[in-house]
């Protein structure tokens, strides 16, 4: 399948590499693609909750033999930054056309798809990521999320607020990743956002696990919205996100594995039900 049509470059940009638009179309049809070292794969969110998968985020991963995984926008380090915004439209399509599948196999399940805070920073980029939201039906964005990452630590929340009101009127499900519970945020700044999200740091004693999870439920309540733990890798961490009453979850402790784009329906399946997260 080839990018929307309503994507295409609007006049008023610098034409990309031919290189660079061949990347994307390979990257929106296939998740991945010779020209760059990463691939996109779908990573379930687990709902405590529900006591199920809720959703499948695609998002970029770079893995090298003998070399500690790299995800999200992290893994564009061989991309120049004007390469970023065409990459993010690519993850964009890649995942709808996931979601069309899934929808059409009769899973019921949410799909989402990240795109970098660099991107929508940027006004030519954010009038492109805008431009492929605009070709997408609003009955398809209505279950659709969007995940905006790789926030830098200096971003003030106002920011972050202006930047996700200017997908809210395309795209009513966004949720944010925030840089950190180092990040200062004041009750009366609005993200705008219907969920937060906080990576779980490596390696923290029992007290910094509780500390991480605290913030993150703080600042979910202060914005009235969801909150989601990542990296959530041991059963320390679970356990710890579960007392904290965090109502979803991503990481190897919750052992449903990242899917391929073109995974089989019975691989979907056995990812979204087969997983012992319930018991851990």
């Amino acid at each position: 399948m080839a990018l929307l049509p309503s994507i295409a470059t609007p006049h008023h940009f610098h034409p990309l590499p031919p290189e660079t638009d061949s990347a994307a179309t390979e990257l929106a049809r296939h998740g991945a693609c010779l020209d760059v070292d990463f691939v996109l794969r779908f990573f379930p969110v687990y709902d405590f909750q529900r006591q199920a998968v809720a959703a499948l985020f695609c998002t970029p991963m770079c893995a090298v033999p003998g070399v500690e995984a790299i995800y999200g926008h992290k893994a564009f380090h061989s991309l120049a930054p004007e390469e970023w915004a065409a990459v993010d439209v690519a993850i964009l399509e890649h995942a709808l056309a996931f979601n069309r599948r899934m929808a059409s196999a009769g899973i019921v399940v949410g799909v989402g798809a990240s795109v970098s805070f660099a991107t929508l920073n940027d006004p030519q980029g954010r009038i492109l990521y805008r431009e492929a939201l605009r070709g997408i039906s609003p009955g398809e964005l209505a279950t659709f999320v969007i995940k905006i990452e790789d926030i830098p630590d200096n971003t003030p929340g106002k920011r972050i607020g202006e930047i996700v009101s200017s997908l809210k009127g395309l795209a009513p499900r966004i949720w944010v990743h925030l840089p950190g519970s180092h990040m200062p945020l004041i009750g009366t700044e609005s993200l705008h956002a219907n969920g937060v999200v906080l990576s779980m740091p490596a390696r923290l004693p029992l007290h910094g696990m509780a500390t991480e999870a605290r913030w993150l439920a703080k600042v979910a309540q202060m914005q009235t919205a969801l909150a989601c733990m990542d990296h959530v890798d041991t059963a320390n961490e679970l356990e710890t996100v579960r007392a904290e009453k965090i109502r979803f979850a991503a990481g190897g402790a919750l052992h449903h594995h990242a899917l391929a784009g073109a995974a089989s329906l019975d691989e979907v399946r056995d990812a979204l039900y087969s997983g012992p997260a319930e018991s851990a």
